[in-house]
């Protein structure tokens, strides 16, 4: 049976982009203050939360975004594979970050950072083989809660901004922790034991960590 390709405007993918790092962040880390499609500095959207959890949730909290744009378009999202490559580059050759604009702002390299603190090597092989991992269980946490993301998508496209009171409006009585926490229990048994990590880290993928504010495109 051919394959149906489906294909959805900027804004409407930009609304789930959003929406996929909202959800998982109620989910495994902690609620958005804001969340928005309307441009700024430089980005299509923004998701505005404190870090509270281990590094390896905050990873997936930065690749939610692109979790959720693959899960609507059927397609892994170019800018995935993009903005991980060029922060790859600028990491393991620091004298290329002042030549790639705006590389330190981004989710790939958001994400490139939390794996380097959850205690793995700068392998770059390592490095990138964790963010995959990673990314595929940011994204079928998101496939066990989609119908939340794409509500949450839908009042993006209609208000274009969502603060903290109204995204729990929007999520109502849905239950996204119970199974965005099977998923996220699984992943953590079958997990690689990475030779650094710290004991001080955790063993809960939930276990909260000192807040520090921050906000993802």
């Amino acid at each position: 049976m051919a394959r149906v390709s489906r294909t959805y405007d900027l804004r409407s993918r930009t609304a789930h982009h959003e929406a996929g790092h909202a959800v998982l962040s109620v989910a495994i880390n902690d609620r958005p203050e804001r969340v928005s499609i309307r441009g700024e500095a430089g980005t299509l959207g923004r998701s505005a939360q404190r870090m509270l959890v281990r590094p390896t949730s905050l990873a997936q909290v930065y690749l939610a975004g692109f979790a959720a744009e693959h899960l609507l378009t059927g397609h892994r999202p170019r800018g995935f594979d993009v903005e991980v490559g060029l922060a790859v580059l600028a990491h393991f050759d620091p004298s290329l970050v002042d030549t790639i604009e705006g590389v330190e702002t981004t989710d790939g390299y958001g994400a490139l950072r939390q794996v380097l603190r959850s205690g793995a090597r700068e392998i770059e092989d390592e490095v990138r083989s964790e963010i995959e991992r990673l990314y595929e269980v940011s994204r079928e946490s998101l496939r066990a809660v989609w119908p939340s993301t794409r509500a949450v998508a839908e009042a993006l496209l209609e208000r274009e901004e969502l603060d903290g009171a109204s995204l729990d409006q929007v999520l109502g009585n849905a239950d996204i922790l119970a199974p965005v926490f099977a998923i996220q229990a699984r992943a953590e048994a079958r997990a690689p034991c990475l030779p650094f990590r710290s004991q001080a880290l955790g063993r809960h993928p939930f276990l909260p960590r000192r807040p520090w504010p921050a906000e993802r495109s």
